[in-house]
């Protein structure tokens, strides 16, 4: 991928949701995602080790995503 190609993907990624771009109902992004992404917008085949290395240094880091519930008690 160019440099150019990695800046706008990383862009992509912070400031959308898979959701956002059409992927399914996901809400956030895992490297499975990323990889479909890849092959389908920029023809690159990568395999999800390679994605985490790229992640990484784009200054990307890998998160599980956190969930509150609505009707928690907050004083818990």
């Amino acid at each position: 991928m160019s440099e150019q190609q990695r800046e706008e993907l990383k862009q992509l990624i912070v400031e959308n949701t898979p959701a956002d771009q059409g992927i399914g109902m996901y809400t956030s992004w895992d490297t499975r995602i990323i990889q479909m992404l890849l092959q389908e917008k920029y023809g690159v085949s990568m395999s999800r080790g390679g994605i985490t290395g790229m992640l990484r240094r784009m200054g990307l880091s890998y998160t599980r995503p956190t969930y509150t519930l609505a009707k928690a008690d907050k004083k818990k």
